[in-house]
């Protein structure tokens, strides 16, 4: 089963940079959206509600100068009985105020009325809660819409009319035909938007006097709370539903001469479009900005990953092809102090591990497993050589008569002077046991048995650590000339040597076929 070997560095840091990078995107973003949003809301209401006042403001003079009107009539009915011709000439010097202008006197009866198609009749008694109001107040009053005997939904603006003497003798009024054009939505008709903003109003019972929707006109709509509140004396600004479930920006002011609420709204939906320009605003001009922190990162990224990903390869490679002495390490080149660190350590582990492994205990020399690898390597490279293999003379009687410790430090003796007789070059290693070898480089046949020779006789007349001398046997073989692989090699090499023995010991034997 094949062993998982995790996540590089590199990725891990190049994943944590990025969702770092898009988290601080999306959070700065979502911010500025989010203030943009309250501010663009905030703006909307405090618009409304200022338009409000406005719209307050001019509705209170609409209807002071249309009272104002009414209050001019009424002082000429006082001076003299108006005429058909007169009413008419009133009617039309005040035609941008009302639809249609009458007479009644103290007992509500119609004495002069213009348009006369207004469905008024002169003679006509008003029979209207709102006429029978004004007779009572006998004062300036302007009332809350009621539909009139005609069916049309009115808006009355009377003033009393006195004689010299100070009697009563009835009410001019002006009516506003609310369903219909009139100076009320006239002025107010001007501040209506194509983005669903709208301005309406509301009497003080709640009725609508005003709405872009006609068909509204007259409905009751103080179930509202904003309707409630606004009709309640306060004025102010909020965001809620009004009567339809529709979210607004609403801005409301109260118009304390006819008790009337105007209402100002902008629907909460106007704010998609600015938002979404805002989105892909914000997305345009940080997208460039993100790719290059992105870039940045990912480059200091590298600069910190790619040594530790050099370093964890090397070893894996190591320990995979079972490299002992591995010669193509990563030269390191970081400036963070860790890594520096981490690879100095690692290197100095491998020379430890190398060490142990390359080199036999005992004598200091290499070993059979750096042998085998070195000889190999120069197969590989097609490097000739010469193996010599010797073998330390009745090894087992100098143990046997001196003891292993003995016997040891006469390994070591004979591994001295091997290095001694040996080129640098050359490689002297520790067979096993008693059994040593020299890797002769680039040597051909007769360097190969002269440093046999040399070292058979050295040794020989050598004082040894047993006190006496001892003797060695020795056998070559040449590569490529008597074998082409390695085993081969060795083979060749072992049998001259096995021949030397045969031949009575203290000899050096070259292979031949």
């Amino acid at each position: 089963m094949k062993r998982y070997k995790g996540m590089t560095l590199r990725f891990m840091i190049g994943v944590l940079v990025l969702v770092s990078a898009l988290l601080t995107a999306i959070v700065g973003g979502y911010s500025a959206f989010s203030s943009t949003r309250n501010s663009l809301a905030l703006n909307h209401l405090e618009n409304n509600y200022q338009y409000a006042k406005k719209i307050s403001s001019e509705t209170n003079i609409l209807l002071t100068s249309m009272q104002e009107n009414m209050n001019f009539i009424a002082n000429n009915a006082q001076e003299q009985t108006l005429t058909q011709k007169e009413t008419d000439l009133l009617l039309q010097a005040n035609k941008q105020y009302f639809n249609s202008i009458f007479f009644a006197d103290s007992n509500r009866v119609i004495q002069q009325v213009s348009p006369t198609g207004s469905g008024l009749a002169v003679g006509t008694q008003l029979t209207s809660e709102v006429s029978i109001e004004a007779v009572q107040l006998k004062k300036p009053f302007i009332s809350d819409p009621y539909l009139a005997t005609s069916g049309r939904l009115i808006l009355l603006v009377s003033s009393p009319v006195f004689d010299k003497e100070g009697t009563y003798k009835g009410f001019v009024g002006g009516t506003i035909y609310l369903e219909e054009d009139n100076v009320l939505s006239n002025m107010l008709n001007e501040h209506f938007y194509g983005n669903g903003s709208y301005v309406y109003v509301v009497d003080r019972q709640g009725h609508l006097i005003f709405h872009p929707n006609k068909k509204r006109i007259n409905e009751f709509v103080s179930g509202n709370a904003i309707i409630q509140k606004v009709i309640s004396g306060k004025s102010s600004f909020e965001q809620t539903k009004n009567s339809l479930g529709t979210e607004y920006f609403i801005g409301y002011s109260y118009e304390k001469s006819s008790g009337w609420g105007i209402v100002s709204q902008t629907p909460v939906s106007v704010l998609k479009e600015p938002l979404n320009k805002l989105i892909v605003s914000m997305i345009m001009q940080g997208l460039p900005f993100l790719l290059f922190i992105l870039l940045i990162a990912f480059g200091v990224s590298f600069i910190i990953s790619k040594p530790l990903y050099q370093l964890a390869k090397f070893s894996e490679d190591a320990i995979a092809d079972n490299k002992t002495a591995p010669l193509d390490r990563p030269i390191i080149r970081s400036r963070v102090y860790e890594v520096r660190q981490l690879a100095h350590h690692i290197h100095n582990h491998f020379d430890q591990l190398n060490s142990e492994n390359r080199i036999d205990g005992l004598t200091g020399i290499a070993n059979r497993k750096t042998f085998e690898q070195v000889m190999q390597g120069w197969i590989e490279s097609q490097l000739p050589f010469c193996l010599i293999l010797l073998d330390i003379d009745h090894f087992k009687k100098v143990n046997d008569t001196y003891g292993h410790v003995k016997g040891d430090e006469v390994l070591v003796f004979t591994a001295s002077i091997m290095q001694k007789f040996s080129r640098v070059e050359d490689v002297c290693f520790r067979f096993g046991g008693e059994e040593f070898g020299i890797l002769v480089k680039t040597g051909n046949m007769e360097t190969a048995a002269n440093l046999a020779e040399c070292l058979r006789s050295e040794i020989e007349t050598s004082k040894s650590p047993t006190g006496g001398a001892v003797t060695i046997s020795l056998g070559i073989a040449v590569y490529p000339e008597d074998a082409g692989q390695s085993t081969e090699v060795i083979e060749k090499a072992d049998f001259a040597l096995y021949q030397s023995k045969a031949d009575g010991r203290n000899k050096t034997t070259i292979y031949a076929d």
